[in-house]
C-alpha cells in the first residue's frame, strides 16, 4: 500500500513540473535581460484615459472611510517632478482598479523623485473628484 501511495505522489509530482513550450531560459547574473531593444523612452509621463476618475487625498481619510479598502502600497522612484510622479501613481491606481490615491512618503533630490503612494478603492466616494 505504501508503495503505491510512494507511486501515485511521485507521478503526481512529476506531472506538476511544467514544459518551457518556448524555450525560454533564466539568464545568468550579471547578463543583459533585455539584449534588442530599440527605440527610444518618451519624455514625462502621461495620463491614460480614465484618470480624471482617480482622486488624491490624505491617508487619514481613505482609512477611516468605511467603503474605502487598500488595494497595495507602491514605492516609486524615477527622474521626474512632482505633478509627473502623482500622474504616474494615478495611472497606476487606475490599472490595478484603484480610484482614490494617497501619498504617505516623499524624497526629492536635484535630479529625481520618489514617493510611497497607497491605492485605494472606494465603493462610495462622500469627496469630490479632481479633474
Amino acid at each position: 500500500m505504501r508503495f503505491l501511495v510512494f507511486c501515485f505522489l511521485s507521478l503526481l509530482m512529476v506531472g506538476c513540473q511544467g514544459t518551457n513550450p518556448y524555450g525560454l531560459t533564466t539568464t545568468s547574473i550579471g547578463e543583459k535581460v533585455v539584449s534588442t531593444a530599440s527605440g527610444a523612452a518618451g519624455n514625462g509621463v502621461t495620463p491614460i484615459n480614465g484618470i480624471k476618475y482617480v482622486s488624491l487625498h490624505p491617508d487619514r481619510l481613505l482609512r477611516d472611510e468605511r467603503t474605502c479598502t487598500q488595494v497595495i502600497k507602491l514605492s516609486y522612484a524615477s527622474n521626474i517632478n512632482y505633478s509627473e510622479a502623482i500622474i504616474g501613481l494615478r495611472n497606476r491606481a487606475l490599472l490595478v482598479g484603484g480610484n482614490a490615491i494617497s501619498i504617505v512618503g516623499w524624497a526629492e533630490s536635484a535630479s529625481s523623485s520618489g514617493l510611497v503612494g497607497k491605492i485605494y478603492l472606494c465603493k462610495k466616494k462622500p469627496f469630490h473628484i479632481h479633474y
